[in-house]
């Protein structure tokens, strides 16, 4: 019979990798409220506090994409290649993207005012040009999904390598809005997608996913949540992402190794 963890006490001793222990601190021990969840690392045996609000957000959307990677099963290329279309022809709408575009200047302003770095946040015409060709490039990518790499025949029997999807690949990034459409092409092999990014740009991702992911999604006929938004500002939320059992893979974003999904 499996308990909640109900509080934690200083010096109470929890082992990791299999022959070590580290403790609990003090301070660890008087953050814990009901329904918090703990992560030991278990290289260095770091305790790792995830506020219970944080393992919701990221349920949640690992659940959208868990429920869309099943359906992805029944959607046809020709859909996917649709959706890449039309999310392409959302960000060159320019009534579309003024919507994304506000919303990353307030965030912008935003990350200024506590002395962040912008480097990364801004969505400017280059990186939308960037974008809107990256979708168009997963757009004409070739259909790859129950490709046959290699067959072996022997008499009365055959055996052959097939290309198969992962399931859901979870991208976590600072704020790069172009991730949106690298992490996207996932869809291309049938896969599905949850990302978490940071804080000072979620409000772009949030303008990102409503004006233009989800009405691509929708209109052409795949499974909505199939790029899910972990819509939570902590990094807590990266950690219960990447403790959920239903990801097959977790990145932390790098574009020369999305380019390789396809």
């Amino acid at each position: 019979m499996s308990l909640a963890l109900e509080q934690l006490v200083a010096g109470t001793q929890i082992p990791y990798a299999g022959s070590r222990v580290t403790v609990v601190s003090p301070e660890l021990a008087a953050h814990f409220q009901l329904g918090d969840h703990l992560l030991v690392e278990q290289v260095n045996g770091e305790l790792l506090l995830i506020p219970v609000a944080d393992p919701q957000a990221a349920c949640a959307a690992i659940e959208h994409a868990h429920m869309a990677f099943t359906a992805m099963a029944g959607a046809s290329d020709q859909a996917i290649t649709t959706f890449f279309d039309l999310f392409a022809l959302r960000l060159e709408d320019s009534d579309c993207w003024s919507l994304i575009e506000a919303a990353n200047l307030a965030h912008i302003d935003r990350a200024k005012a506590r002395g962040r770095s912008t480097t990364r946040l801004l969505a400017d015409e280059r990186m939308r040009l960037d974008m809107i060709e990256g979708l168009r490039a997963w757009r004409d990518a070739p259909a790859s999904r129950a490709r046959v790499i290699s067959c072996v025949e022997h008499d009365g029997w055959k055996v052959g390598q097939v290309v198969s999807p992962l399931g859901i690949v979870a991208f976590v990034f600072e704020g790069r809005p172009n991730v949106f459409a690298d992490a996207a092409g996932v869809l291309r092999t049938g896969n599905t997608a949850a990302l978490r990014n940071g804080s000072d740009a979620l409000g772009s991702a949030r303008a990102i996913v409503t004006h233009a992911l989800n009405p691509a999604l929708n209109d052409s006929g795949l499974p909505s949540g199939a790029v899910s938004l972990v819509d939570s500002i902590n990094h807590a939320a990266g950690w219960a992402m990447f403790a959920d059992w239903r990801l097959s893979l977790a990145v932390a974003y790098d574009p020369q190794t999305v380019k390789r999904w396809g």
